[in-house]
């Protein structure tokens, strides 16, 4: 890791822990004030359209419907208008007695005496005792009626113990309204039918019990399952502080099996004449059947989650076989819902504040929203209602607020970079240096590094034989094509210094290679070069040469300069070599002269030849300087061959046989470097340095 990227990722993930810790607590606030329960509760009703299994609605309940067909057929063919007779009720009481039900519900409020007279009442009392199975709808009202209810005493015998209910606070009613006695005191039990849904008018949760004039009284699916069920208890049943248990649907309107009540009432006639009943009565063997209106005119239909219009008998069901079948729905403990909350919302502001690729950011912003979307899947499938919307908004607004806390923070210093570096570093180095900006902060560090030296030949004479327009247009032209040459290898533009290209590798950042992504791009320099030379003539009139130096060692990199004012630049005894390197290019008359260091680097990859060992001005300590001529993989055999002569009479040179290297020097025909040599080596025959003679050559200028 780049020194000081450390720091930069710690103060990044500072960052992302305080703008999740503020998107958590933003979500708290909305979730404790409940700003967003509205759309919590069309997000659960969306998980049940989409999850709902209608397959798991309980087989033994049935519902027996009072629908607008019903009604038209009795008017019309038996001239019975609305409200029926008790006799009609009797006869289904009948029918299901026959058939062997259960339990039957009949979900009408029958506050008044028949209109056929009180007889019609007391043979309805009478059926309903032979059957011992009825159970009658109650209407606890939570808000004052304006019709006298019945005596209390009348619900004592249907109320429940506080110890029959899961503990909570239940809503209390402020009047009933009951069955007529007669029908009441026949009944096997009775509960509430009368609730009050979700703010948005739809039935999500039912109250378990109401609170009547100091008594608890159940509602009517609370009654019936302590009737079914054996033993006559409840199951623990999950409810909230005011007693309401959230209902679990298992599907649409008609999930459970329905009969039209006119089908049964004419089954029943048939079975009196002695004819095949169009339902049979065992049928509904052993089953609970509920009746209950869904014609427009009763005013019984009720919303629920799955229909815009659901008979209300049909709510009833679903909260009686949740409570037979243990199918409850539970909201999860609130330190899991806080551990949950706390998750996504560090996950997405440490993630949106560390990540810095867009196509990261991306990713991050799709799996921070579909976390809350699994987990509340799975919660689902495990029969919890585990809150979506504020997940949700911690999400977007944890990755919202590092991304602008990201862009106010760093932003201006990102732009800063790139603005400035732009012409001095590739665009890769850039993107690094914008990860990790103390790699540029003010001072140095010591690392390796190859330090590049260029210059135009002649430029003094280029520049006094053309207009200053042309020289700089010549200039920009060749400076332009070099500097993209060496960022495109990944090298760091120090400066300009007229037509001289200062430049090095390894800093700031790490390239184990740095050696031969010099070399290579040198040679690329030089080629590139050679192809700008027509069109050099063409607009200039001038052929343009250069010289290059490299070198590799350790040298002092960073930001030299004052807190206003800085370049980045390297320092150093390897830096000033390769800048002597350049130099010594015009008197060993070749292209690019590297150090020794660098040759060792990149001898398994590029071809070179050792030129000479020279001491500069200033330094003891020779060294040895190679020309490099290219890459192993593309010298031609002619190349080879040519190198061969080179290496054979730089070998006579060292022992110092002058003739026979020169001879050999000198069939190496237009070789500007073998020439030299050739010279040297007719001086020192004519002149033979002295016995202790090292090889060394000592350059005598800079």
């Amino acid at each position: 890791m780049p020194k000081g990227s450390g720091s930069v990722r710690r103060r990044r993930l500072v960052r992302g822990l305080s703008v999740g810790l503020g998107a958590l607590a933003i979500a708290l606030l909305l979730h404790g004030f409940k700003v967003v329960r509205p759309l919590e509760w069309k997000s659960w009703d969306a998980r049940l359209r989409l999850l709902a299994r209608p397959e798991r609605a309980g087989q033994d309940i049935v519902i027996f419907l009072i629908d607008q067909y019903s009604l038209d057929f009795f008017e019309k063919q038996q001239g019975l208008p609305w409200p029926w007779p008790r006799q009609v009720y009797s006869a289904v009481i009948d029918y299901l007695r026959t058939g062997g039900a259960e339990a039957v519900f009949i979900d009408l409020l029958l506050t008044e005496s028949s209109r056929a007279g009180i007889e019609d009442d007391r043979d309805m009392a009478a059926t309903m005792e032979r059957s011992g199975n009825i159970f009658l709808a109650l209407s606890l009202s939570q808000e004052e009626e304006s019709w006298e209810a019945l005596p209390a005493s009348a619900l004592e015998r249907f109320s429940l113990a506080e110890t029959d209910l899961p503990g909570g606070s239940y809503p209390a009613a402020l009047s009933a309204s009951l069955p007529v006695d007669e029908l009441l005191r026949s009944s096997r039990g009775a509960g509430n039918v009368l609730f009050i849904p979700d703010k948005d008018g739809i039935f999500r949760r039912l109250p378990l019990a109401v609170s009547y004039d100091g008594m608890l009284v159940p509602s009517i699916s609370v009654a019936l399952a302590r009737f079914l069920r054996e033993g006559g208890k409840l199951p623990p049943v999950p409810v909230d502080s005011s007693g309401r248990m959230i209902i679990r649907y298992h599907g649409p309107a008609g999930t459970y099996k329905t009969f039209s009540i006119a089908s049964i009432i004419n089954s029943w006639a048939q079975i009196e004449e002695g004819r095949e009943p169009q339902v049979p009565p065992s049928e509904f063997s052993g089953k609970t059947v509920l009746i209950g209106g869904s014609a427009p005119g009763l005013l019984d239909n009720r919303s629920t989650p799955l229909s815009g219009v659901s008979p209300g008998v049909e709510i009833h069901a679903t909260v009686l076989d949740n409570l037979l079948r243990r199918d409850f729905v539970r909201v999860p403990a609130g330190a899991v819902f806080l551990g949950f909350l706390l998750l996504v919302s560090l996950f997405t502001a440490v993630g949106a504040s560390v990540l810095r690729k867009i196509w990261q950011l991306i990713v991050l912003f799709v799996l921070s929203l579909a976390l809350p979307c699994g987990a509340v899947w799975l919660a689902f499938r495990s029969g919890f209602w585990l809150d979506f919307v504020v997940p949700e908004f911690a999400v977007v607004t944890g990755f919202i607020g590092a991304s602008l806390l990201n862009y106010s923070v760093e932003g201006k210093q990102r732009r800063f970079i790139k603005s400035v570096f732009r012409h001095y570093l590739s665009p890769d180095v850039i993107e690094r240096v914008i990860q990790n900006p103390a790699l540029l902060r003010l001072g140095g560090e010591k690392r390796e590094v190859t330090s590049f030296f260029s210059d135009v030949a002649g430029f003094t004479t280029i520049s006094e034989s053309l207009a200053p327009e042309e020289l700089v247009n010549l200039l920009n032209e060749y400076l332009s094509e070099m500097t993209d040459i060496i960022l495109s290898s990944g090298g760091t533009l120090d400066k300009y210094e007229g037509d001289a290209i200062i430049a090095f590798w390894n800093a700031p950042l790490d390239q184990p290679d740095h050696a031969l992504r010099a070399c290579r791009a040198a040679l690329g320099c030089q080629m590139r070069l050679a192809g700008l030379q027509p069109r050099f003539q063409e607009k200039y009139g001038k052929a343009v040469a250069v010289r290059i130096g490299l070198n590799s060692g350790a040298a002092v990199v960073g930001n030299m300069g004052s807190s206003r004012r800085f370049d980045y630049t390297a320092m150093g005894d390897t830096i000033n070599l390769a800048a002597r390197l350049e130099g010594a290019c015009k008197q060993y008359k070749v292209p690019i002269l590297v150090g020794e260091e660098t040759y060792r680097r990149v001898q398994n990859d590029i071809v070179a030849r050792e030129v000479d060992i020279i001491r500069v001005v200033g330094k003891k300590k020779p060294v040895a300087v190679y020309e490099i001529i290219g890459e192993k993989a593309d010298l031609t055999p002619i190349e080879r061959e040519r190198l061969n002569f080179y290496e054979e009479a730089r070998e006579a040179y060292k022992r110092r046989e002058w003739e026979k290297a020169a001879d050999i020097f000198g069939k190496i025909e237009g070789d500007a470097l073998s020439a030299l040599y050739e010279e040297r080596c007719n001086t020192l025959k004519q002149s033979p340095p002295s016995e202790d003679w090292d090889g060394v050559f000592d350059l005598k200028s800079k």
